[in-house]
């Protein structure tokens, strides 16, 4: 925070009324009354006394005192003092105090300190103060904790509200639902590395998984049948706040929608699948006033989740879903760049 005020100095200065004959004035300029014969000039008006002097004197913006010799201004306040200054100051949302350096985020504002030494939550990615620290390592403030998605019953629970307001921005059924995992970040960690490989583990907070078995039948010595067997699963980390866990389910629910009705993407580049996901899920934050969470979606610097969401919202602007829809219908894939264009 850059410093906005700058330092002045007024000063008083009696005059003998024998010099009177410079000035034709016998008056007060400021009551009227009739000039003693020692007067004061203050900033070239003739005053009877000291009293019609600190009339005439600023006063602070804040304890409306009057102002003697140095203050400081900002625009057109006035302030007398660093401690009146401060009460017109942003507090820190951890420490409390006045920010003269510092930073905001969406409708937070924290000092430079505590940026610099408190931890980060893990759910909504935000300085914590006195945070809870899980068995896995992971550290979370105190609010997202509180509305923390702790259990399955709970998880299910979510997600069942993220898919029904991903079938209703859509209209789009889902024939099969993928089946809900709840887990922790040592189990995520793997399941990333065997599942998404072009991820960072630290950021991913869901998985789609679609595993196709195909078995086939010997009768007579000669294989006769042959069946698959699709099964769909997505994992999403313990402990999200509840906000945090729908946008993320919704985010992979629609992974499992492009792949049920938009079979012609499955070979797009990834910044494609992650881009139109991340689209809706920003969809979902803004309706339901997530500022925090689509913060983080709009400001992501990953190339597949960040540019990708960035592409697919220049795209679509106000017409939404359909004009995603007429997209990802009509788009020649072959010709889809490797990277999500700028």
């Amino acid at each position: 925070m850059s410093n906005r005020f700058s330092r002045r100095l007024f000063t008083a200065t009696c005059c003998c009324a024998m010099a009177a004959g410079a000035r034709k004035a016998n008056r007060c300029e400021v009551c009227g009354g009739k000039l003693p014969r020692n007067h004061w000039n203050y900033d070239g008006r003739i005053c009877c006394s000291q009293i019609c002097v600190d009339r005439l004197r600023p006063q602070c913006s804040v304890c409306k005192k009057t102002i003697h010799g140095s203050h400081f201004t900002s625009g057109e306040q006035i302030y007398c003092s660093q401690a009146c200054i401060d009460t017109t100051l942003p507090k820190c949302e951890i420490c409390a105090t006045p920010i003269h350096r510092g930073y905001t985020v969406t409708r937070h504002q924290y000092c430079e300190t505590c940026v610099e030494k408190s931890p980060v939550c893990f759910s909504c990615g935000l300085p914590a103060a006195y945070p809870a620290k899980l068995e896995d390592g992971r550290e979370i403030c105190n609010r997202c904790m509180r509305w923390a998605v702790k259990t399955q019953k709970t998880a299910q629970r979510n997600y069942d509200l993220a898919l029904r307001h991903l079938q209703a921005w859509t209209s789009t059924e889902l024939a099969s639902v993928p089946k809900l995992e709840l887990v922790d970040r040592n189990r995520m960690r793997q399941l990333s590395q065997d599942i998404r490989k072009t991820d960072s583990n630290v950021s991913i907070r869901g998985l789609y998984s679609r595993q196709v078995t195909v078995t086939s039948r010997k009768l007579f010595g000669i294989w006769k049948e042959h069946t698959s067997e699709e099964n769909e699963t997505i994992y999403i980390v313990d402990h999200l706040h509840d906000e945090v866990f729908r946008a993320a389910a919704l985010h992979e629910l629609m992974h499992d929608l492009i792949h049920e009705h938009y079979a012609r993407l499955e070979s797009a580049p990834l910044w494609v699948h992650e881009g139109i996901c991340q689209q809706a899920a920003a969809e979902y934050c803004r309706r339901r006033n997530h500022v925090d969470i689509l913060h983080g979606i709009t400001e992501c610097e990953d190339p597949d989740y960040g540019d990708g969401y960035r592409y697919f919202n220049r795209l679509t602007g106000f017409r939404g879903w359909p004009a995603l829809k007429r997209w990802m219908e009509t788009v020649e894939v072959e010709s889809l760049p490797e990277t999500a264009p700028k």
